[in-house]
Order: C-alpha cells, then sequence, then structure tokens
C-alpha cells in the first residue's frame, strides 16, 4: 500500500528479488504543484497500484533514474500514456522514438524545478544514476547508488557482506574499484549532493535514512 511520509509524498515497497537476493524496492511518488504525479521507480502497473495512483492525482512524469529501473517501465506507460517518460541514457534510448520522452541530466525540468532539484551522479563507468532533492520534505531520492540491507537469508547475508552493504549505509563495495585513480568526478558529485540540506535519504533499496542524512551520506563516502 502507498505509505505517506509528507504532505506531498508517498512510497510503497515490496518484495523484490534477485538472484535469490532479497533487495526489496521502493516507489516513491511526488504531487507537484500543478497536480501531477512524479513517480520515482514505478513498480508494476497491476490494477490495483493503477487505482491508488489515480487517487492522488494525475501521472504526469514517470522517472527511470538508474540502469535495471527499466523493468516495469513498460506497464507503467502503458498505464499512463499521457505521461512524460524522464530516464537516464541507456534507458532513453529505447524509448526515445516515444512521444514526451526526454533525457535526464544535470539540466532542472520546468515541470518539477522549483520542488524538485537533480544531480548526474557518476560513481564510475557501471554506477550512473540521477538524484533527486525533494524540498518540501527534505528527502534525497536514491535508486542504486547506496543502500543498507539486514534482510535474512545465506544468499542476501553472503552478496550484501561482500558489497559491503549489510547492515551498514554504504555504495557496494566495486564502486571503489572502479573509481579508483579517478576521483575527482566522484567527488564534485558528493559536494554537489552535500549541498543539499536533506535530512532522510530514500533508496530503491534496503532501508531508509530518516535522520541525520548528510551526516549519514557524507560518512558512506568518506574514503573518497
Amino acid at each position: 500500500m502507498l505509505q505517506s511520509i509528507g504532505e506531498h509524498i508517498w512510497m510503497e515497497e515490496y518484495p523484490f528479488e534477485v538472484f535469490g537476493i532479497a533487495l526489496g524496492r521502493r516507489m516513491i511518488v511526488i504531487r507537484l504543484a500543478d497536480g501531477g504525479l512524479f513517480l520515482h521507480s514505478p513498480g508494476e502497473m497491476t490494477d490495483d497500484r493503477k487505482q491508488r495512483l489515480e487517487s492522488l492525482g494525475r501521472v504526469g512524469y514517470i522517472v527511470a533514474p538508474a540502469r535495471f529501473h527499466d523493468l516495469f517501465l513498460e506497464g507503467a506507460i502503458g498505464a499512463f500514456p499521457q505521461s512524460e517518460l524522464h530516464a537516464i541514457r541507456p534507458i532513453f534510448s529505447r524509448f526515445s522514438s516515444r512521444a514526451k520522452t526526454f533525457l535526464l541530466s544535470d539540466q532542472a525540468v520546468p515541470s518539477w524545478e522549483a520542488e524538485i532539484e537533480q544531480h548526474d551522479f557518476r560513481a564510475g563507468p557501471f554506477h550512473r544514476e540521477t538524484v533527486f532533492f525533494h524540498r518540501e520534505s527534505r528527502s534525497l531520492l536514491l535508486a542504486d547508488l547506496c543502500f543498507r540491507l539486514s534482510g535474512q537469508g545465506l544468499m542476501t547475508q553472503l552478496v550484501g557482506r561482500g558489497l559491503g552493504v549489510v547492515n551498514r549505509f554504504a555504495p557496494t563495495r566495486d564502486i571503489r574499484f572502479w573509481t579508483m585513480g579517478r576521483r575527482q568526478r566522484l567527488r564534485t558529485s558528493i559536494e554537489k549532493v552535500l549541498e543539499w540540506p536533506f535530512t532522510r535519504i530514500i533508496p530503491s533499496h534496503g532501508e531508509i535514512v530518516r535522520e541525520n542524512g548528510r551526516e549519514v551520506f557524507r560518512e558512506a563516502f568518506r574514503w573518497a
């Protein structure tokens, strides 16, 4: 079910596994001043989920901020064909022939720039995503950049420990490898995010950081 986490922001959490790893997944919904809904990393668009979204308003913007966050895009687009799609380049390329499809970048999007800021965060060749800051709720929205797993299950524990994200909020360890010797761009992105006055971090997977978000984010990237 959609849970209200602020006056104009909701989330829906649901089970999600990859190769036996219990990641979980989270969809974020923000109602903008124009009444349109900003849909971050949409889930499978069942009839029930579609009705719940329509009860909040008109889905105006579907956002695919990172690789592998396109699993349910076609269903969301089919459910809300008049919506705009905003996606990072690999996903944008797949849907570029569709009208109302736009490339995510550092460029502010007029439809939401007064309420949501964004940054093209580069953390190596395989980790590039657009991160968002929702001003009203003081929330940082992440896809796969950082998360914390605390789920049970042997595979979840083994892989999570290998990635360095079990019981600690952090980027996955491979980011350190891919940025070794070329961290200036990474530092620039870290500094940009830390300019935002967020208190909460809402990743697409794992636990939410509910307070002291900037301090937690800074500590997660202290090595860089």
